[in-house]
């Protein structure tokens, strides 16, 4: 893997209600990015994340799970994280370090008491939102019905970017309101697609949502609404150009229709993320203490590194691992950091980006980027 420089980084929290299909929409993010070559599965407690004993025995997620992959020359730190309220804090302190938050709801079963917990949390940390509504190949899914549902809890501009042509068993066809096109999967786990424009009364329902989009994105430019209101429309360039800025303040909520376990409709949402979702560069300060306890703004481009270390676990093989978020400068094996909470310097050894149990050693980390440390002598959480 290539050394991503901060602005060419996903950092994406999936998060949601107990059972509405993170795990494996996280396995089709993998798969999608070529991470993996085939789906696991929750039952057989073969996916990358759910990878503890206690996991694959009672068949839920239970630890906040760091993965990676690449998509559209990105590279996605996704962090799958548990829906039970048990286990809530691991969803919460991942929410602490990414760049954008992913909800997932379950077509069948509607919005969860766990999905207010985290879009709360993720509103307290001025995150951007997303929502993806997963298994619509599920029996009895009625899309309107659920689109009203969401919108009745987080808002009227929670807004479709792609919509099911049928809902329900054999699910496999999307309309996508960017692309003006119909998109079809294969069901096999690939998450291939082929694409044709829409026609007939499929062309007409884009074309409508397209023109909400529109609005939407100049509402939230000032530029951009004066040229709407002079010219009523926008064109395709100012609209993608405006795309990034409308999520940054939530103009609009988009909403992306999946079945993870078939991995159908995954791919378009890792386009939006990839092309207009929101990098490290767009929260370029973060909160922290200096060496006399004071508080101070690090940002990107600060000379000296500093990270946040955000979960502790303690491994079989490899004893403490520290999941943290570089905040500033590159991070190189060897250097001495300073623990301000301790009082303490600390030698960094090595390196590791994660999928799951999987390990692989980096030399370098810019800033913004996810990755975990081992055999730190006294930084730790909890």
């Amino acid at each position: 893997m290539k050394n991503y420089q901060s602005g060419e980084i996903r950092n994406v929290a999936i998060v949601g209600h107990a059972s509405s299909g993170k795990t494996m929409l996280s396995e089709c993010m993998l798969a999608c990015g070529g991470a993996i070559n085939r789906l696991g599965s929750v039952a057989n407690g073969t996916t990358m994340s759910d990878y503890h004993v206690e996991e694959k025995d009672r068949k839920i997620s239970i630890h906040a799970s760091l993965l990676h992959t690449e998509w559209q020359d990105r590279k996605f730190n996704i962090i799958d994280t548990p829906g039970y309220l048990d286990f809530i804090s691991e969803a919460l302190a991942a929410l602490r370090v990414v760049d954008l938050a992913a909800l997932v709801v379950h077509a069948q079963h509607g919005v969860g008491v766990g999905a207010h917990q985290v879009w709360k949390f993720a509103t307290r940390y001025e995150l951007p939102k997303l929502i993806v509504l997963n298994a619509v190949d599920k029996e009895n899914v009625d899309f309107e019905a659920m689109l009203a549902q969401i919108r009745a809890k987080f808002g009227e501009r929670v807004f479709p970017m792609t919509l099911p042509t049928k809902a329900g068993p054999g699910f496999n066809q999307l309309l996508d309101v960017m692309r003006n096109a119909v998109v079809t999967y294969q069901t096999d786990g690939t998450g291939k697609f082929k694409e044709e424009p829409a026609t007939g009364a499929l062309a007409e329902q884009v074309k409508a949502l397209h023109q909400q989009l529109m609005e939407y994105v100049a509402e939230s430019d000032d530029k951009l609404l004066e040229k709407f209101f002079d010219q009523g429309t926008l064109s395709e360039e100012e609209l993608r150009d405006g795309l990034h800025g409308a999520l940054l303040k939530q103009a609009f909520v988009p909403l992306f229709v999946t079945a993870a376990e078939t991995n159908v409709g995954v791919a378009r949402l890792m386009d939006f993320i990839a092309k207009f979702g929101p990098s490290p560069v767009d929260r370029p300060k973060a909160p922290a203490l200096d060496v006399n306890d004071s508080p101070v703004d690090v940002a990107l481009t600060d000379p000296d590194p500093v990270l946040f270390i955000f979960k502790t676990t303690s491994e079989a093989q490899a004893g403490d691992l520290s999941y943290f978020r570089l905040y500033s400068s590159s991070l190189h094996m060897g250097m001495d950091l300073y623990n301000s909470a301790r009082k303490v310097t600390e030698r960094i050894g090595q390196i590791y980006i994660l999928n799951g149990k999987n390990r692989e050693t980096v030399e370098t980390l810019q800033a913004g980027d996810l990755a975990a440390l081992v055999k730190l002598k006294v930084t730790h959480t909890g």
